[in-house]
């Protein structure tokens, strides 16, 4: 049961992270004109904020390697949640996005 919590707890960790980074991106006028309105196009690609999911996925991996495993689960608890809010808010799952120059 302990292990379904951790996860639990890492996986609100991620909704309420990336919906508070998605509330003030939308509320901040000048932060919504240079990051949300003009998105970062690398070579032509659009990345997604949901992309800041594989930093605790990475993250997880090292702590599980190190037997950490609880703190692995946190990780990758977190790393789901940033995931299914992004899809929430954007209504579709996407990560890198092909974008006209």
């Amino acid at each position: 049961m302990e292990i379904i919590l951790i996860f639990i707890e890492g996986l609100l960790s991620g909704l309420i992270v990336t919906w508070l980074f998605e509330l003030v991106l939308k509320t901040n006028k000048k932060l919504r004109e240079k990051y949300y309105q003009h998105h970062k196009i690398f070579f032509g690609y659009h990345i997604h904020h949901s992309a800041y999911s594989f930093l605790p996925f990475v993250w997880s991996i090292i702590l599980f390697s190190q037997n950490q495993k609880l703190s692995a689960l946190f990780a990758l608890g977190t790393a789901v949640g940033i995931i299914v809010m992004h899809t929430i808010s954007d209504s579709k799952f996407v990560f890198i996005e092909k974008q006209k120059l």
